[in-house]
């Protein structure tokens, strides 16, 4: 691939006002995977870099253009760390093509963990490459969707059964299916929008579907979590500020309302926002206008905003925990989005697209699930939505083999959550004939007289303790011990009330 070496710019994603000087851009481009073929319209791709440190800086990347990663000082990313190579790999794009090349490096780049050594391999918005201690996030325009609305389709290997969108989102449901209906006629319009909907239903990519199918798909999709950030950096990460505002603010900054000029700007968990910064919220979105702190200059917004939240705000009125003026600014339109257990439709087909994403960053084949244990996925409540039947599938292709994802390979909340539920009318399992064994179709049980999912769950607790043990208690020593992350670790931390 013939490509030459971008400029050594730091950019703002489009549509920000460029300002003297490197730009620093501390915000998340959540940008969807692009569909296959479609590439980079507009000729939008940017590489959003992160060194150990945790800076951020936006590479653009345009056609024609390779970007190098090496210890070298003239390497476009330059990283200084021993397990680097020199001249390590490089991100080019050609036309629609963006491909990462290890160019023979001693440790390998890893690109969404699976390790590539002197080989290319063709990367999609969202890809994650990892080099030492600098991360590197691709990021591309996704296009706008069909004009044809969302519904049941053949897309991705399903076999006509659902048409994924986003990462791992599947629309199936009929419930789903009529949201996105509205998602379709909403994108066109520029109204404020507020999503509803339990924590893990699928709020984000809701919000980011608007986005796509919207005239401003062609610009930043910036999402800012209003529970992520303590109280006294909100005001700074929202509207930015200049040099000298305050102490240690050495450089100018800016904001995510600025980041998303052009585009649509996600404040996900609004209800989470404090008092003061609601009123300054609320001035904000009534002027279209932003200063940044210490600055007397007022910028004008051309940014659609997008609200998403699990709370009741209505009920955070009443409590005087939310402003009753913020909330009928951003309820113009309200969109709820269903829970999985509302969307039974779209289990099994979910369970088997998080099987596939598991399974190939194992290197293994993708596994399939025996008809018992889909019952047993449909029939839970899953209270904890997408991430919680991610996490669930997660476990099961770990302990599964053979290829087979079998009842006890399945976490013992989701087992004893589906017991004595009647499976629902679209689990496509046969109950058992006649003439079947009294017990078919139970959990099967270890030979103490216990199931075996509790049996796994109590091994898995064991597991656990040990490792917290060893490590004297450090999580994230213990959570590498156990070969899973430090989340997955958590997770099961609250699930067997462990303490920590």
């Amino acid at each position: 691939m013939t490509a030459r070496e971008p400029p050594r710019r730091e950019t703002p994603p489009p549509g920000t006002a460029p300002s003297p000087g490197a730009v620093e851009v501390a915000t998340e481009l959540e940008v969807a995977e692009s569909a296959p073929g479609v590439g980079t319209p507009q000729g939008q791709a940017w590489l959003i870099v992160r060194a150990g440190d945790g800076a951020a800086r936006v590479i653009d990347l345009a056609d024609g253009d390779v970007a190098s990663v090496g210890r070298a000082p003239e390497s476009t990313v330059c990283v200084d760390d021993p397990r680097v190579s020199r001249n390590h790999a490089r991100v080019a794009r050609q036309g629609h093509t963006v491909a990462l090349v290890d160019l023979g490096s001693r440790n390998g780049t890893s690109v969404n963990g699976a390790v590539v050594r002197g080989a290319e391999r063709a990367l999609a918005g969202g890809d994650v490459v990892r080099v030492g201690p600098a991360e590197i996030v691709v990021a591309i325009a996704a296009p706008p969707p069909a004009e044809a609305p969302p519904g049941i389709a053949s897309a991705d290997g399903l076999d006509g059964e659902g048409a994924p969108l986003g990462a791992g989102f599947i629309v199936a449901d009929e419930a789903m299916v009529k949201v996105f209906q509205v998602v379709q006629r909403l994108a066109r319009a520029q109204t404020t929008v507020l999503v509803l909907g339990e924590t893990g239903a699928g709020k984000e990519v809701v919000s980011e579907q608007i986005h796509r199918a919207s005239p401003r798909a062609g610009g930043p999709f910036v999402r800012l979590s209003c529970a992520a950030l303590p109280e006294a950096l909100l005001e700074s990460e929202l509207f930015g500020h200049e040099k000298a505002a305050f102490t240690g603010a050495d450089r100018r900054k800016i904001g995510y309302f600025e980041a998303a000029q052009g585009g649509t700007l996600l404040l996900d968990e609004i209800g989470e926002l404090p008092l003061a910064m609601q009123a300054k919220l609320l001035r904000v979105l009534e002027s279209r206008r932003v200063a940044r702190i210490g600055g007397t200059q007022e910028i004008e917004l051309d940014v659609r905003v997008v609200c998403a939240t699990h709370r009741d705000l209505q009920a955070e009125v009443a409590a005087g925990r939310f402003r009753q003026d913020l909330f009928y600014r951003i309820s113009t339109f309200v969109l709820r989005v269903p829970p999985l257990r509302e969307r039974r439709a779209e289990i099994a087909l979910l369970a088997h697209r998080f099987a596939q994403q598991v399974a190939g960053r194992m290197g293994e084949p993708s596994p399939r699930f025996a008809p018992a244990a889909t019952q047993v996925l449909e029939a839970h409540a899953w209270p904890g939505n997408l991430r919680e039947l991610r996490n669930a599938v997660e476990h099961a292709v770990v302990l599964a083999e053979g290829g087979v994802i079998e009842v006890e390979h399945l976490p013992a909340s989701v087992v004893e959550g589906a017991e004595g539920a009647a499976p629902p009318a679209s689990a496509g399992a046969p109950p058992p004939s006649a003439g079947a064994p009294p017990g078919a179709g139970e959990p099967p049980r270890s030979t103490d007289g216990g199931t075996m999912p509790a049996r796994l769950a109590e091994l898995e607790k064991k597991s656990i303790e040990d490792a917290l043990a060893a490590e004297g208690n450090n999580q994230t020593r213990a959570a590498k011990r156990l070969g899973i992350s430090r989340r997955a670790l958590l997770y099961k931390l609250d699930k067997y009330d462990i303490r920590r």
